[in-house]
């Protein structure tokens, strides 16, 4: 295949990341491709950097917000001017792989609507791949676990048409548009490569804890919950006890999803060691 991929990326202050993640494209092996970048409101050397490389390379295209208006709002702005027949997203501080381009083209197949990869957590040198829940993705599994991830490929046109990321959410924005996608175009596979490398500074913990993930959780389950059969929501409710740092109900648990029981007891062991 020789289309075209459009990759979208959002930045905020992180020029020095925002260069490595940039480099990690233009160190793919396939070359059709152009990288949106849509600067939101830095104040930091962004936009003379991203200035520079558009004047310098011809497939890099940039925009600025003058003031943040946050990335879901960013990466919108990129995939409205997207022109390519395919498309996928890369967050300013992670990598892609060189082969990642080309392992989602050699692997497209007519009769799934989209492609992912697992990743591979990097915290400072050590690199762990989570190769999760790989293989055929359904509405259904994506309902108990975001088995997407943060990052899809996809047609472009598609993407559009469901307007890509919802700007009001305060978390699970990523989640939240995969299940509006696989609802509206159907099922997905997962390749068992992992060719995302995703840098992680604060710990899991910190982040599944903080007040947004709580919000964009109800916000999430405000406009999914007609969506859910009983297990589903039972489910759901245990990522609610996970997301506030309580424990999750044994008897929860065990009328949950089969999906969200590593994560619930995983979460319990914590407690009981007191991490």
């Amino acid at each position: 295949m020789s289309e075209l991929v459009t990759i979208y990326m959002p930045t905020h202050n992180r020029v020095e990341n925002l260069k490595r993640a940039v480099q990690s494209v233009f160190n793919q092996n396939y070359a059709n491709w152009e990288l949106i970048i849509v600067n939101d409101g830095s104040k930091d050397s962004t936009r003379a950097y991203l200035d520079k490389l558009a004047e310098q390379n011809s497939r890099v295209r940039v925009f600025h917000h003058e003031e943040a208006k946050g990335a879901c709002a960013a990466r919108n702005l990129a995939i409205q001017n997207a022109k390519g027949e395919f498309i996928t997203g890369l967050d300013d501080d992670d990598e892609f792989t060189a082969n990642r381009l080309s392992y989602f083209l050699e692997n497209w197949q007519a009769e799934y609507t989209s492609l992912c990869t697992p990743v591979t957590i990097c915290k400072g040198d050590k690199q762990t791949p989570h190769t999760f829940f790989v293989g055929e993705l359904t509405l259904d599994d994506l309902l108990v676990v975001n088995k997407v991830g943060n990052q899809l490929f996809c047609e472009t046109e598609k993407l559009k048409q469901i307007g890509g990321f919802d700007a009001g959410f305060k978390a699970w924005q990523d989640y939240d548009t995969w299940v509006r996608f696989f609802k509206q175009f159907g099922k997905g596979l997962k390749l068992p490569e992992s060719t995302y490398l995703q840098h992680e500074e604060q710990s899991e913990v910190s982040i599944t804890r903080s007040p947004n993930r709580l919000i964009g959780f109800q916000q999430f389950l405000d406009k999914h919950a007609s969506l859910l059969n009983r297990k589903q929501a039972n489910a759901m409710q245990c990522w609610q006890a996970i997301i506030k740092g309580d424990w999750v109900p044994i008897n929860l648990l065990f009328r949950s999803h089969s999906d969200i029981y590593k994560y619930s007891i995983f979460h319990n062991i914590k407690k009981i060691l007191g991490k």
